[in-house]
């Protein structure tokens, strides 16, 4: 059985989709994903990942939140690949 193509979409739809996993999560409280690196080929599986992120005050815990979104950004990187910048 195939696999199904990859949709590609731009990189802002991204990155909000990425973004999103972190709403209403008590571990990513005060955590914002600012980018993607985007790879001319698939690394892992998928031609983007999630590298950059910034902390807003004190209470943020990036390894718990980290460990939170997982497995929904594997997830999106199984169904997605973002446009070239």
């Amino acid at each position: 059985m195939s696999k199904p193509a990859k949709q590609v979409i731009p990189y802002d739809d991204l990155l909000g989709k990425v973004q999103g996993l972190l709403v209403g999560l008590d571990a990513c409280r005060n955590l914002y994903i600012d980018s993607l690196d985007v790879y001319q080929q698939q690394v892992d599986g998928a031609n983007w990942h999630v590298t950059r992120h910034h902390r807003s005050g004190d209470d943020n815990d990036w390894p718990a939140c980290w460990e939170a979104i997982l497995s929904e950004v594997r997830q999106l990187q199984s169904i997605y690949d973002v446009e070239a910048p």
